[in-house]
């Protein structure tokens, strides 16, 4: 979807997205200690820890790498999208962008719902 937003928007969808990739960077440093924890508590072999520690890195940068690299006014729509729909951010982050533009982002719950 090709959505044209005003001078004024496209530095909110800037603010957005970058919490949205914080919001992933958190994540992922996250599920990563998760998993030291675990070896920690011995419930994982150093080869084991070392292995998933280093999975998880590498599915994380994949996945951020497709969100945030190559951003451009084009892409803006899809990627507000997406991260919604990730639930990485939320309505209320939406707060700052007119009625209009809201409902557009918002028109992927529409699409991805299932009633």
């Amino acid at each position: 979807m090709n959505y044209e937003f005003s001078k004024s928007e496209r530095k909110i969808v800037r603010q957005v997205i970058e919490t949205g990739l914080q919001r992933d960077f958190e994540s992922s440093i996250l599920d990563i200690d998760h998993i030291i924890q675990r070896w920690k508590l011995k419930k994982l072999e150093n080869r084991e820890a070392y292995h998933e520690i280093f999975g998880k890195m590498k599915s994380n940068d994949k996945y951020i790498g497709r969100m945030y690299n190559d951003l451009r006014g084009s892409t803006y729509m899809m990627v507000l999208q997406g991260l919604l729909a990730n639930k990485t951010i939320t309505e209320a982050d939406l707060s700052g962008f007119s009625e209009t533009t809201r409902n557009a982002i918002l028109e992927i719950r529409r699409t991805l719902d299932r009633d």
